[in-house]
């Protein structure tokens, strides 16, 4: 994006402002869904808010910037799919790919007590081909491809997080605390991975990591290791803190 006018109706706009105007509209990319196909479309368009000033910032080495930013589009991206299953649910239970398989998981889990959730044999190795996938897709795409993937995992979340809102009558604190905080730890050690993973695609370098980065990568491992170390440890009591708060 140049900040050089162009004579269009946003040619005064600099190349942030039109950044940030694309990143607003992330909460309005789930509502492809409605659309014949919009399902396969949706984990490949959602990237593309904001993909060009990520990827501007890690060419620049502004990692935390490219952070914050992908933080900042998983959680409208997020928004934009409970808002979608508040309205139409309909929709998004036939648009969000492998959301209500997810929803009636983690449901079983919380009404029970029993599930992948509270079970490392089970949800460790499901995590680590996650993992892998996101890493080899990442590095072969400068990030795009991490990001699609990123995207199709945090729908089906999302719309687990949306539902349980619904089913617990709490839809302005249920998706806070249905957001689980290993999962939050999970996504914020693969945005920071996908930070540093794109940089050999993208600076056009098959090495371009230095001192600082093997810190931040070390950072990103300790993020994934947490999860499953927070998971382990904490599933089955927050399972019934989400029981207890839906009243079921």
């Amino acid at each position: 994006m140049s900040d050089t006018p162009s004579g269009g109706p946003f040619s005064a706009w600099s190349s942030r402002d039109r950044g940030r105007l694309l990143l607003a509209l992330t909460p309005l990319v789930p509502f492809l869904v409605i659309l014949p196909g919009g399902r396969w479309l949706l984990p490949f368009v959602a990237p593309l808010t904001f993909y060009v000033w990520f990827s501007r910032r890690v060419r620049l080495g502004d990692y935390l910037g490219a952070w914050k930013l992908g933080m900042l589009w998983a959680g409208l991206f997020s928004l934009g799919v409970i808002l979608l299953l508040y309205l139409l649910p309909e929709a998004a239970a036939a648009g969000i790919l492998h959301g209500e398989p997810y929803r009636q998981e983690m449901f079983g889990w919380i009404e029970t007590g029993i599930g992948k959730e509270n079970t490392p044999s089970q949800f460790i190795p499901e995590h680590m081909l996650h993992l892998g996938a996101f890493v080899l897709l990442t590095v072969l795409s400068g990030g795009y491809l991490g990001l699609v993937l990123g995207a199709l995992l945090v729908a089906y979340m999302s719309y687990f997080v949306g539902s349980y809102a619904l089913a617990s009558d709490q839809l302005l604190l249920g998706p806070l605390v249905a957001w689980v905080p290993w999962s939050v730890l999970r996504v914020s050690a693969f945005v920071l991975l996908g930070v540093l993973l794109s940089r050999p695609v993208l600076l056009r370098r098959w090495w371009p990591f230095e001192r600082r980065d093997w810190v931040l990568l070390a950072l990103a491992a300790s993020g994934i290791l947490g999860d499953v170390v927070l998971k382990t440890l904490t599933a089955p009591t927050y399972g019934l803190f989400l029981r207890n708060l839906a009243g079921w």
